[in-house]
């Protein structure tokens, strides 16, 4: 949905920094984005871009958990519709999307062959 100004308004956009863990220096941003929060929402879809450093994809797709024991976002790529990115401990409070700050760990795999190719931190910017 569009607003006034001809630009889209998005209840949850927030830019990624995702670092190879090992190597920190090797590191890239996703911005990610949901349309609608419904209120008490625990489950979401949302999409992802970014120019591809060390992730094999440019966009797609996200899957959001932040039910108790979940608590993970899941980014696809949108032409394999494969796994690239999985990130853990990706909320807020409990059943709230993450916001600013925050951070943790997670994984990078290869959307088409679905092999694991590098532990990974997040945090939001």
């Amino acid at each position: 949905m569009a607003d006034e100004t001809g630009t889209d308004a998005f209840d949850f956009n927030v830019d990624v920094k995702l670092a190879v863990k090992n190597n920190p220096s090797t590191s890239q941003f996703v911005n990610m984005t949901i349309q609608t929060v419904p209120p008490g929402a625990t489950q979401l879809d949302g999409t992802w871009r970014g120019a591809p450093v060390f992730i094999l994809s440019k966009g797609g797709t996200f899957a959001w958990d932040g039910r108790a024991g979940q608590e993970f976002a899941a980014l696809t790529d949108g032409a394999s519709g494969g796994l690239v990115v999985a990130l853990q401990g990706f909320i807020g409070a409990p059943g709230k999307l993450p916001g600013r700050g925050k951070s943790g760990t997670g994984h990078a795999l290869d959307p088409v062959t679905h092999e694991f190719r590098e532990e990974i931190t997040w945090k939001i910017t």
